[in-house]
């Protein structure tokens, strides 16, 4: 029968008996705010903060989830989610966008024939939101959401 742990395994003991156990290397996000999950809301950098994460998390920064609209992709109100900044991304993907100076996250879907963007809820409470033509000049992708850490309760 394998001996159980106590109080007193160092990290080393607890890594050589388990093989799910590793240790983080944390790296610092800078946290530029908070990004609408309903809504879009003003968009306000905070240059000041930041976030230690995993350093394996490929993002550039990140922004606190504030609202409902994207429980179905499991975020929530309050949920850190990593960007990784890209101007364009995949059919489908969820990202940060900017819609003049607000800020949403939402799945997002291009049709360049049609020239009409839409970005998309998982909330089925919240109808999608559709631009074209000369609206797209006033819209700009910050960058696609790659993961997110939520607090578990």
């Amino acid at each position: 029968m394998e001996k159980e742990h106590t109080q007193t395994d160092s990290l080393s003991d607890l890594m050589q008996k388990y093989d799910n156990i590793k240790p983080i290397t944390l790296k610092r996000f800078p946290m530029l705010g908070e990004i609408a999950c309903g809504e879009p809301v003003f968009a306000e950098e905070d240059r000041e903060h930041y976030v230690m994460a995993d350093m394996d998390i490929d993002a550039d920064f990140c922004l606190t989830a504030k609202g409902d609209s994207m429980i179905n992709a499991r975020i929530f109100e309050g949920d850190i989610v990593f960007i990784k900044e890209m101007p364009i991304v995949e059919n489908g993907d969820i990202a940060a966008v900017i819609i003049e100076d607000d800020a949403t996250l939402k799945r997002v879907y291009y049709y360049p024939d049609d020239n009409m963007l839409q970005l998309i809820a998982e909330n089925p409470k919240y109808k999608p939101l559709v631009y074209q033509n000369e609206e797209l000049d006033h819209i700009r992708i910050l960058g696609k959401a790659v993961y997110f850490m939520s607090t578990v309760e």
